[in-house]
């Protein structure tokens, strides 16, 4: 089934069209300075709750990465599809610099060869792109309360499927496996918000009530304020 679903995915759903927006995507060094302009939005915009924001993104994917991507990436050794399949297809963005001018140049494409015992690099469970992109999703969906964030985890999953970076059921673990990690830090950081910053910043919380969780009070207040 694995392998079927790689097939279909990685080789015959295909279109010049998705090679270049998934290769886009599955590219972290593309989007680093699209993070940094999107961080400094987000201070000048919610300023205090928007910086609250950010610092537990980033201890989330720190906790993604040291706690659980590195440890399942060692103690699994499992290799990648285009190491341990001959003719995965593999879709990368120009060797361009900046990352966001390849862009505009054409998309690689390139075919792995046979697979080489010697290789030791076998990282592909889980899928860390998938992890950390479903911290962004579910922090976004609530932060900015638009289920359209949760698509961004969904899209991320296939992209790396697609670019040949990893196996179908590699991404749908990490899937489940990211809601439950993640799901369980929001919960923490609610917990935190509402319990124990009250004594160290009572202002915030007496402005911010809810952190990202929304509370039966506050949704009722949305409810009554939309237009009928």
């Amino acid at each position: 089934m694995d392998s079927h679903l790689l097939f279909l995915l990685n080789s015959k759903w295909t279109h010049p069209f998705l090679d270049r927006v998934l290769g886009i995507l599955s590219c972290m060094e593309f989007w680093f300075p699209i993070f940094a302009l999107g961080a400094v939005l987000l201070l000048w915009k919610y300023g205090i709750r928007g910086a609250a924001c950010l610092i537990f993104c980033a201890l989330a994917v720190l906790v993604n990465e040291e706690g659980v991507s590195q440890p399942l990436k060692k103690w699994t050794a499992r290799a990648r599809p285009h190491q341990s399949q001959e003719g995965v297809r593999r879709v990368d963005m120009a060797p361009i610099r900046p990352k966001v001018m390849a862009a505009f140049a054409p998309m690689q494409i390139s075919f792995s060869g046979a697979p080489n015992p010697k290789d030791s690099n076998k990282r592909s469970f889980p899928s860390s792109h998938t992890l950390n992109a479903t911290t962004l999703g579910l922090v976004f969906a609530l932060f900015f309360r638009s289920r359209l964030w949760l698509l961004l985890p969904l899209l991320m999953a296939w992209s790396r499927v697609y670019t040949g970076a990893h196996w179908p059921s590699d991404v749908l673990s990490s899937l489940v496996l990211g809601l439950f990690v993640n799901g369980g830090l929001i919960w923490a950081a609610e917990w935190f918000w509402r319990r124990r910053l009250d004594r160290l910043r009572p202002e915030w919380v007496r402005r911010w009530p809810v952190f990202l969780i929304p509370s039966a009070s506050s949704l009722q207040t949305a409810n009554a304020s939309s237009p009928v």
